[in-house]
């Protein structure tokens, strides 16, 4: 018990580096796997990752880990329905990744604002959460489009239209603006401004953040040994007593 008590305490040292890399795996698997990216094989294989590092991130928080777990088992449960019974729960499915992924994003933004000190976990955690707006303002764009098709102008023909939203989510929070993609509806143009927005203000204080860790964090210098050491004086004898005689 022990053994694996500590095992989970020493992979949640890592839980940043785990968490970014389940994300970064995304754009990888898309690039092997381009055909479609929300119902395909890619989505497929790292979707167990990304649960996998949401439970190491929610190590010591016991009820919000519950409530990510039910999220990712019902994430689960839907795909598995979907690949095997041919089922439709893109509504559903929308609706509990905009939920996993929203848990796991305001959960990094808590850890990064406690943070104490300035390390290299600081840096990774950024990353995670600016990989994490993308992916919440990729799934607020699918359920508009579901809901309202035609919100956005300049999409693919059929399933290219998903991967291309997923494309614009982070072509909107970097504040590229190539605009091959524009907005159509006014909920389209308003989720638009919202997910901009908070890219944009989440780069303002996570970087205000993390130069007041670096500012604050203590500094050990070595002291130069002098070049010239002043000798050591014998001590004066104390007043009205005698020195020693010799």
């Amino acid at each position: 018990m022990l053994k694996i008590r500590a095992l989970r305490n020493k992979i949640y040292e890592f839980r940043f580096e785990l968490l970014m890399a389940s994300l970064l795996c995304v754009f990888i698997l898309n690039i092997l796997f381009p055909d479609n990216i929300y119902w395909g094989i890619a989505q497929a294989t790292y979707l167990p990752v990304q649960l996998l590092a949401a439970l190491v991130l929610f190590e010591f928080k016991p009820r919000i880990l519950r409530v990510v777990l039910v999220f990712g088992v019902a994430l689960l449960i839907c795909r598995g329905m979907d690949v095997f019974f041919i089922t439709n729960y893109k509504d559903e499915l929308v609706l509990l990744y905009l939920c996993f992924f929203g848990t796991i994003m305001l959960e990094v933004f808590q850890q990064i604002y406690h943070a104490q000190m300035f390390t290299a976990k600081i840096v990774y955690a950024a990353v995670c959460g600016l990989l994490l707006i993308g992916y919440c303002g990729y799934f607020l764009f699918l359920a508009i489009e579901f809901h309202l098709p035609g919100s956005f102008i300049g999409l693919g023909p059929g399933d290219n239209s998903i991967n291309d939203l997923f494309y614009f989510s982070y072509v909107t929070i970097l504040t590229i603006g190539y605009g091959d993609i524009t907005p159509k509806t006014w909920i389209a143009k308003n989720a638009t401004v919202l997910v901009g927005f908070t890219g944009y203000v989440y780069s303002i204080v996570v970087i205000a953040t993390i130069v007041g860790r670096a500012h604050r964090a203590p500094r050990v210098t070595a002291k130069k040994p002098s070049p010239n050491p002043v000798p050591m004086r014998p001590a004066a004898p104390l007043a009205g007593k005698r020195p020693p005689e010799a």
